[in-house]
């Protein structure tokens, strides 16, 4: 669901939640003063306490090991959320995102004109004190003209020509300057910018009538106090009842209150000021049920030979941003865990692993990655071993553990580059190689990789056991399902010109093709049209297969990510033969300079519940123009498929 919608609808539940508290409890109380401090109140709450973030207090139990972070300010053991990640940050919606463009430039489009009107209602103001006469009482500019109903506007007061001669306008006068003195002019200003912006709102009208409302009433409360005589007061706002074209923001002497105003004269008792502390809980409450729930969100997580493609960027000219190899013997590194959720090594149970790994052998330099602080320094035979952190100028800290040997203290002063340790394999570790862990300012986990710009691990990556692995029998044909995403009434991520399920259906309808007279490899689809399949039909196509693709498309909030995207579950008894043919097809696309990612992920249904090796392949995201143009051009399809198709045969 888009983003504005969400925070509309929860700015439209928190006034509908105020407002219904404030009619059945506070409305008839009284306590003008507090009631219109309220109205204001819950209207700025209301359009803030969606943009509020709370902290997530949900935690679980940890152990000190290799691959938990143990590097806060104590030292002591940091707990970490243990719900499913997302691979990445993605928004789904079947609406287009050119029609969601629309709907809201013509929103704003009529707020920018209500905003005019408001403008040209206070020339209006300024043109009327033009045509009138001005006379200055008791240092207040009052000004006379043809006007059916006096009114007052921040600090003058407009009154008929004919009033003058009255016996009535001195008291009118003076409920005209309770206006003034209490600055009534400001909130109905501040109320008519919210309602030009937010003019949908229904309830925001119900608001502005509320707030007119309780300013006539202080007004008429003050000049009863001062007169002594509410008879003969209602009696002067019967003979001002008339009818007049009101001016935005400006406060008028009658305005369609009357009948409730005679009433709140005529009222005794005065709701005490304590129930009015009722209310905060009450806000409390709505805080913690609007606001933004803070929850952590992770990069995939890589792993070894994972055929990963980082683009060679410049170095950051801030030196206190992590940015290198945290060794100087690259060409010996091997990553062999990522950043993510993974089953722990030793443990042999789900645990989340808050940096990389890098095996690497022992007494092979360790380099700080930016210029910093050094923080901590700690010597142990379990957990971490030998580790230490450095702190970056409060932006960032970065952690190295399974040292061999030490080479600074806390407080010494480090500059990127600088050799601090020697690698090894102390603590809770199954062999020599190297925890590297980023941090940011508010003490959230990083993906290291995303700040290292000095090394290609595709380059790099090993060749491992996965080349001599093979799917599927040698005197049998390769059983591959095809499942095209979404169908039917699902269409996935929808763009102006096409669906997610049309491109998947287009390059699974390829693939069959292309395997449509082969001898070794058999094709099956999910759908071989528009059609709604469940997730469980998809899934019991895998009894006998060797194989299973889920075709999709994605789309991301940033318009400049664009990436091809292989998903696997690394913890069922597929993991290794699900990884094995990801890196075949990163391979493939990597041949033809295509940006391409693996991760993996145990919280996709399909993925989880396969009876055969799975991906989940995203073959671009939708909200880059780049790659939604790809994608829908024939050359897009054709290059697709190609790849699948080599990666299919290189499989068996």
């Amino acid at each position: 669901m888009n983003v504005l919608l969400i925070y509309f609808l929860k700015v439209i539940a928190i006034q509908a939640i105020l407002y219904l508290i404030y009619n059945l409890v506070f409305h008839k109380s009284g306590r003008h003063a507090i009631n219109r401090f309220y109205v204001i109140l819950a209207l700025l709450i209301s359009l803030t306490i969606p943009f509020v973030t709370l902290p997530n207090f949900q935690t679980s139990e940890t152990v000190v090991e290799n691959d938990m972070a143990i590097w806060d300010e104590l030292g002591d053991i940091t707990e970490y959320s243990n719900t499913n990640i997302e691979l990445i940050p993605i928004e789904r919606s079947n609406q287009s995102d050119f029609t969601m463009e629309v709907i809201v430039l013509g929103i704003s489009l009529i707020s920018i004109l209500f905003l005019i009107r408001l403008i040209y209602s206070h020339f209006q103001i300024i043109k009327l004190k033009k045509q009138s006469e001005e006379i200055i009482k008791n240092g207040y500019r009052i000004y006379c003209g043809e006007f059916e109903s006096p009114f007052s506007y921040f600090n003058a007061v407009f009154v008929p020509n004919g009033l003058f001669s009255e016996p009535s306008f001195d008291t009118i006068l003076q409920h005209e300057l309770v206006h003034l003195r209490k600055k009534h002019s400001v909130d109905r200003l501040l109320m008519e910018v919210i309602l030009s912006i937010f003019w949908f709102n229904p309830l925001l009208y119900l608001f502005r009538n509320r707030l007119i409302e309780i300013h006539e009433f202080q007004a008429d409360e003050e000049v009863i106090a001062l007169h002594k005589n509410p008879i003969a007061y209602q009696e002067i706002l019967f003979q001002q009842i008339k009818t007049q074209k009101a001016i935005a923001s400006a406060n008028y002497f009658k305005l369609n209150t009357i009948k409730t105003r005679i009433k709140m004269m005529n009222k005794n008792q005065k709701l005490s000021t304590w129930y009015y502390l009722l209310i905060l809980p009450v806000f409390a409450l709505i805080t913690f049920s609007f606001a933004t729930k803070d929850r952590d969100e992770f990069i995939a997580p890589l792993k070894k030979d994972i055929s990963d493609v980082f683009e060679y960027v410049k170095m950051p000219s801030d030196k206190y941003t992590p940015s290198i190899m945290p060794v100087k013997d690259s060409e010996l590194v091997r990553l062999t865990s990522g950043f993510g959720k993974r089953i722990h090594p030793i443990l042999k149970v789900e645990r989340m692993h808050e940096g990389v790994d890098f095996s690497i052998p022992v007494g092979k330099d360790v380099i700080a990655t930016a210029n910093g602080t050094i923080k901590k320094v700690n010597k142990s035979e379990t957990g971490f071993g030998n580790y230490l952190s450095i702190d970056h100028n409060g932006g960032h800290q970065t952690f190295y553990a399974q040292l061999s040997e030490i080479n600074v203290k806390v407080g010494q002063q480090v500059k990127r580059g600088e050799v601090i340790a020697l690698t090894g394999n102390s603590g809770s570790s199954t062999g020599p190689h190297l925890h590297y862990e980023v941090r940011d300012a508010q003490n959230n986990f990083l993906d290291p990789l995303d700040f290292i710009n000095d090394f290609d691990f595709k380059k790099h990556a090993g060749s491992g056991n996965n080349e001599k692995m093979k799917l599927g029998k040698s005197n049998q044909k390769l059983k591959v399902v095809i499942d095209p995403g979404h169908g039917g009434k699902d269409d996935g991520i929808q763009s102006s010109i096409f669906s997610e399920k049309e491109i998947a259906l287009k390059v699974a309808h390829r693939l069959a093709e292309k395997f449509s007279n082969s001898e070794e490899v058999e094709i099956i689809l999910t759908r071989n049209k528009d059609g709604y399949i469940t997730l469980e039909d998809r899934v019991n196509l895998t009894e006998n297969a060797d194989l299973f693709i889920s075709l999709h498309i994605e789309s991301h909030k940033d318009v400049n990510e664009n990436m091809m995207l292989a998903i696997y579950n690394d913890q069922n008894e597929n993991a290794e033969a699900s990884q094995y043919f990801a890196d075949l097809l990163s391979s493939e696309f990597y041949e033809i300079n295509q940006k391409f990612k693996i991760g993996y992920n145990n919280g996709y249904y399909v993925l989880k519940n396969s009876k055969s090796p799975a991906i989940l392949f995203n073959m671009g995201y939708i909200s880059n123009p780049e790659s939604a143009n790809y994608l829908n051009s024939e050359e897009g399809i054709r290059q697709i498929t190609q790849e699948l198709t080599d990666a299919i045969r290189a499989s068996k």
